[in-house]
């Protein structure tokens, strides 16, 4: 393993057994420099003074006890905070304490300079390029005097070795130097990171709490899934919500979640958690939690995925709304309206039977009547029967809503039941000078109730007469593919935004267009005939823009994709029956 390869998380053993020995802290490096260099240059220095000839032996001990009290003071204050001199103050006395030294014991005290290195190597690294340029310095003093007192005895005949210790010097402090410098660099910089990881997690620390505040504060109940299909975080009310689908005898794959109807079984891999594990969006999906019969909660259901700012997933959310108190109102509400619809057909039919008696005795000349008579018994007449309109779409919307609605189907030319509804309405249409054209074309059979798709078309050519004006046009006409015959009525009227165009389905929505022009109706027509269509396995859709016109398309399977789809509905609810 090289230099640049090898990472340590702590000292080695002999680094801590050693440091251990010689009593030195692991974050004092003064003492670490300080003590090798004493434990050399005390017993060498000893040892000369003791067995050589000496010129100023008192100079010589002065520079051994100058070293020994340097060592101990770095030694006995490693626990203390060091001023930014020490590291000087200590190398000058070590250099002056060698330079004692060498004049003491004369030539022989050359040996001692290269003992200059450690405190060398010690400025540098304490004052990068500044200590190196002192250091040069220092051992120059200390070289040029070494050599002075060889000359004395030798007489000067070598030049250049006062430079060599200095050049030695020079090239190791720069090194330190360098190598300090990018030390400190490097450690500056990780400070920073450390410091940035510090802010971060701190501030994920704050995030997951904040959210997981805001998660147990919520009502709905939320699940999270990372990209692997792991959950990553749920709350309480998930927790409540996915206890409702045990039970004891159920098995993972049958766990008690049912379909809108609360009463088919939800296929596993359909359940939202299910597909939001594959990567899949579910949009206000509504199914059942728990047997009907024990507490069963309605839930809608939604997923989104988790993105970042450059749009990469990190799982899919799933969030859970009990809106099983919503659901019951609208049944509440949905019963209000079928029992007083069907409370006010029954008068509003016999006034329209006694309404018809009155006019047959003046038909029949055995009660006649004036004329301004039978006028207010025609505006009774047509109210009454724009009254009886109304309840009976009334009604029709609450029996779609409760399912209650009884389809009689039977195997029908589609073609006719258009042609029919064209007949009918056409005086409508000339007296209201709008055009009406049918594109006739050879359809094959569909299996339908007759007359709930007559009232489908009804209400389209009724809505399409009513938002084109005067010298517009409506055309009617039929398409043909390989599973579905399609029955598309398009107008030139008034059109409509494309904000109403999402709405144009629902209940009681009136687009803004009709509204601003006071058109008469209560917006069921369309509700009413998307329930129908939707019945029959079929589907609707509406194209329109603003001024220029609509078009509906109503698609309805042919009479064998018909038959199909009975014999899966009937098999489907034989399983459900048979789970039950």
């Amino acid at each position: 393993m090289d230099l640049h390869t090898r990472e340590r998380a702590h000292l080695s053993g002999w680094t801590s057994h050693l440091m251990r020995a010689l009593g030195i802290r692991g974050h004092q490096h003064s003492t670490a420099l300080q003590i090798p260099f004493a434990l050399i240059y005390l017993p060498l220095t000893a040892w000369l003074l003791l067995t050589v000839p000496v010129v100023v032996p008192v100079l010589g001990w002065g520079g051994v006890l100058l070293v020994v009290l340097v060592s101990a003071a770095a030694w006995a204050t490693q626990d203390r905070s060091t001023q930014p001199w020490a590291p000087a103050a200590l190398c000058a006395a070590d250099l002056i304490g060698l330079g004692a030294a060498v004049v003491a014991l004369d030539a022989k005290g050359v040996m001692l300079t290269t003992l200059a290195l450690l405190p060398c190597l010690w400025l540098a690294q304490a004052y990068l390029w500044r200590g190196a340029a002192w250091a040069v310095v220092g051992t120059f003093v200390l070289s040029a005097t070494a050599s002075w007192m060889d000359s004395r005895t030798q007489g000067f005949t070598d030049w250049p070795s006062p430079l060599v210790l200095p050049l030695v010097a020079a090239a190791m402090v720069s090194a330190c130097a360098i190598i300090t410098e990018h030390w400190e660099v490097q450690r500056h910089r990780l400070r920073q990171e450390q410091t940035r990881l510090d802010e971060s997690l701190t501030e994920r620390t704050t995030t997951t709490v904040l959210l997981q505040a805001m998660l147990a504060s919520l009502d709905s109940a939320v699940v999270a899934f990372g990209t692997d299909g792991e959950i990553l975080l749920s709350n309480t009310p998930e927790n409540d919500l996915y206890a409702l689908t045990w039970a004891g005898d159920v098995g993972e794959g049958d766990r008690l979640v049912f379909e809108e109807d609360g009463v088919t079984p939800l296929p596993f891999d359909l359940f939202p958690s299910e597909l939001a594990r594959r990567g899949e969006v579910v949009s206000e999906h509504l199914m059942w939690f728990g047997r009907p019969s024990e507490g069963q909660r309605a839930v809608l259901a939604t997923s989104r995925p988790m993105l970042d700012a450059e749009q990469h997933s990190h799982g899919v959310m799933v969030v859970y709304h009990d809106v099983t108190a919503v659901v019951s109102a609208m049944r509440v509400k949905d019963e209000f309206v079928a029992t007083v619809s069907h409370e006010l057909r029954t008068p509003l039919t016999s006034i329209m039977g006694y309404l018809e008696l009155i006019r047959g005795d003046h038909e029949d000349q055995t009660s006649l009547l004036p004329d301004e008579t039978l006028f207010y018994l025609g505006v009774v007449d047509r109210n009454a029967e724009h009254l009886l309109a109304l309840v009976s779409d009334l009604l029709t919307t609450a029996q779609t809503t409760a399912g209650t609605v009884q389809m009689s189907r039977t195997q029908v030319a589609l073609e006719r039941l258009v042609a029919r509804s064209v007949e009918s309405t056409t005086p409508r249409f000339a007296a209201a000078g709008v055009s009406l054209e049918h594109t006739a074309q050879s359809v094959p059979a569909v299996h339908v109730d007759a007359r709930r798709i007559s009232q489908v078309l009804d209400n389209l050519l009724s809505n399409a007469l009513k938002y084109t004006p005067r010298g517009g046009t409506v055309t009617v006409s039929t398409l043909v593919e390989a599973r579905a015959c399609a029955i598309v009525v398009s107008d030139s009227g008034i059109g409509m935004s494309r904000t109403d165009l999402d709405h144009v389905f629902e209940k009681f929505h009136r687009a803004q267009s009709a509204t601003s022009r006071q058109i008469p109706g209560i917006g069921l027509g369309l509700a009413i005939t998307k329930s129908i269509v939707d019945a029959h396995g079929g589907t609707i859709t509406m194209t329109s823009t603003l001024g220029k016109g609509t078009t509906v398309t109503v698609w309805l399977p042919r009479a064998e994709a018909a038959d199909e789809h009975a014999h899966g509905t009937v098999a489907a609810a034989a399983a459900a029956e048979h789970l039950a």
